[in-house]
Order: structure tokens, then sequence, then C-alpha cells
């Protein structure tokens, strides 16, 4: 009788985890239903950055963001996404990876390819929107068109 109660609690416990887990990665992992514009970016350190942008008369609506990396990693796509809210395509070009350090409060100089990793994935939504709305190539990126990040 005490091994059933104790497996059942057992049970409760690992199902309201479970639980919790799924509302927490909902509600700190913010989503754009059909976005206009997405990018997916693994940087050379193996950190994943995600942004998701949706526009609404020519200007960012809303913007989500996603990454697997560090802390730095998710300030700087954080950054990002908030940066680009209400931004027309030609503003976001001009957000760049010293503008995401100054907006976390800075980064140590070993953590900058969070910063840059950033913005290419940024970058890259805004190219995917251009595309899908036949808008592509206002001007290219700062640095041009093959710019490393």
């Amino acid at each position: 009788m005490r091994s059933n109660m104790n497996l059942l609690i057992g049970i409760g416990i690992l199902i309201g985890i479970v639980l919790l887990w799924f509302l927490l990665t909902y509600w700190l992992n913010p989503h754009v239903e059909a976005p206009d514009g997405k990018a997916r970016i693994t940087g050379s350190c193996g950190d994943t950055m995600e942004i998701s942008l949706k526009f609404r008369d020519d200007r960012v609506a809303e913007a989500a963001y996603w990454t697997n990396g560090c802390a730095y990693s998710l300030n700087c796509v954080c950054a990002a996404a908030d940066l680009a809210k209400g931004k027309t395509p030609d503003e976001i070009l001009e957000i760049d990876p010293e503008l995401i350090r100054d907006s976390v409060g800075g980064l140590p100089a070993d953590q900058m390819h969070c910063a840059r990793l950033s913005v290419e994935t940024l970058y890259a939504a805004l190219e995917d929107y251009m595309k899908k709305t036949k808008t592509q190539g206002k001007r290219p990126p700062p640095g041009g068109p093959d710019a490393v990040f």
C-alpha cells in the first residue's frame, strides 16, 4: 500500500515537473505566429540563434528570439530582437555588433562573437522578409553583402 502511494506521488511530481518545464519554455521563449521573416544560424562557437520578425506597415511589429547558447548569447539575441521592434528594414541595417554590445551593458572581448552572431541572425531574418515581399536589396549590410561576422 505504501509503495503504491509513493509511486503515485512520484508520478505526480514527475508530471508536475514536465508541465512546469513546458510552461516555462513557452513563457521564456517568445514566439511569433506566421513570421514574415525568420532565420536560424549556428555560429562557429556552436551556439545557435533564431530570430522571427512580424511586420506591419513596413515596420517590425513583433520580434521573437531563441538560442541554445550561453548567457551572453541569450542577452545578445534578446537585444537584437528588442532593438528591431518598431524599425523599418533600413533602420534594422543600422543595428551592428557594437550597438548590441552597448545595449547589453558591455561584453568581454572573447564574447563579441555573440553580438556578431545576433546581428547576422537579425540580418538573415530581414533578408528572408525582403525575399518574401520582393523588396529585396534596398542596400547591403554594413561591410558589403559578403561581410563576415
